[in-house]
């Protein structure tokens, strides 16, 4: 793991600024990292992002790691086959390196965010199963071995578990979610791409990232899944869990079973997309699934126009619990990386209802530290 100094990327020239523990990386250094997105240079309804600067000096500050959040996923890095683009890749490592952050690969394999030619012939059929097998060593053995030596993480396979609740709560199951790579490679893409990727960079940790483990049919299958993986020697070196949050929703319970259940089968835990939704849920099922998109309601977006301070205090308090359980199994935990640096450009916003106003991070959209920061930060004073 990268030491950690800090410094702020400004023009062509590194402004140094000292790391307190009134920052969230100084107060947590002895627990874990605390880490943030890369946004880049779109938000999510592709408008310009204007204020990649400020984004910049709240993350050099306040976190000591890094994830980018769509510009190395597939349809980014490699539109057309053969044609790779990391133009914005490459800004984000730089800045990462000249500001000591740990760096998180997310993602080299998933069902969203991967152009259609992957899986096509040239014909526009299904393309054959070693066809694809290439493909997708292609895809990951340029991509990693570019960033060799300067990723210390990677999200390798993305959200390739489902449930199934059709047969109410108390029989759900858990599998392989369907999807092309399932369906024409078999589940040996998940082993292919994590044998891959470790030849291409051994240095980097490859990790597995999903949503929703605090379902426990969803979250038992995945630590079977990822332990009979390493029993076969497949290079997994722990697992992501999407901390998408509401204030209720999931119990503090099932967040401890994730936390607990994770330590007892010795595989190190990263809470990978952190955020905590003051607005209704707008999925039936509590759900993080980009596939999902809904026609905007009032009733599911009743603060346009700015959030109430009971609801603030309600959000502080809900991170203040979540972060308690952080701190309990500390010991397992490597990584806290919450998904965005400011409420203004959050995915919650136009997923999976485009148009909504949520205000689901520790900074707000003026950026300043709401009570949520305050309350987190407080637990290691």
């Amino acid at each position: 793991m990268k030491l950690m100094t800090n410094a702020i990327a400004i023009c062509s020239f590194i402004l140094p600024i000292f790391v307190n523990a009134e920052t969230l990386q100084g107060a947590f250094k002895d627990h874990f990292l605390m880490g943030t997105i890369w946004h880049g240079y779109k938000l999510g309804n592709d408008s310009r992002n204007r204020h990649v600067a400020k984004e910049k000096e709240i993350t050099a500050t306040e976190f000591n790691a890094i994830t980018p959040e769509n510009c190395m996923k597939p349809m980014f890095v490699q539109p057309k086959e053969g044609v790779f683009t990391f133009a914005e890749s490459d800004e984000m490592i730089d800045f990462a390196e000249a500001n000591n952050l740990v760096v998180v690969g997310h993602t080299l394999v998933w069902k969203n965010q991967t152009p259609a030619w992957f899986f096509l012939d040239d014909k526009g059929g299904q393309v054959s199963r070693e066809v694809l097998i290439e493909r997708l060593k292609t895809h990951i053995r340029t991509v990693v071995s570019r960033y060799r030596g300067r990723i210390d993480y990677w999200d390798v396979v993305n959200e390739a578990v489902t449930v199934d609740r059709s047969q109410g709560k108390r029989n759900q199951t858990a599998s392989y979610k369907s999807t092309p790579w399932l369906e024409i490679i078999g589940p040996e893409y998940i082993e292919i791409a994590y044998r891959t990727a470790h030849e291409a960079d051994p240095s980097a940790k490859l990790l597995y990232n999903d949503y929703n483990l605090d379902t426990e049919v969803k979250l038992d299958f995945s630590l079977a899944m990822i332990a009979d993986l390493k029993s076969r020697g497949v290079p997994i070196a722990g697992l992501g869990y999407q901390g998408h949050l509401f204030l209720t929703e999931p119990s503090l319970a099932a967040i401890e079973r994730v936390l607990r259940k994770t330590k007892q089968a010795n595989i190190p835990l990263h809470i990978t997309e952190l955020d905590v939704s003051v607005l209704p849920n707008a999925w039936k099922h509590r759900s993080a699934s980009v596939e999902q998109r809904f026609k905007l309601a009032k009733k599911l977006n009743p603060y346009p126009d700015g959030v109430p301070q009971k609801i603030l205090a309600e959000q502080a308090k809900r991170y203040s619990d979540v972060f308690s359980l952080f701190l309990q199994y500390s010991d397992n935990i490597e990584r806290v990386t919450f998904w965005g640096v400011w409420d203004g450009n959050s995915w919650r916003d136009y997923r999976p209802m485009l148009g909504r106003t949520d205000y689901p991070l520790l900074i707000d959209r003026k950026f300043e530290k709401k009570p949520a920061y305050d309350a987190v930060i407080n637990l290691v004073k």
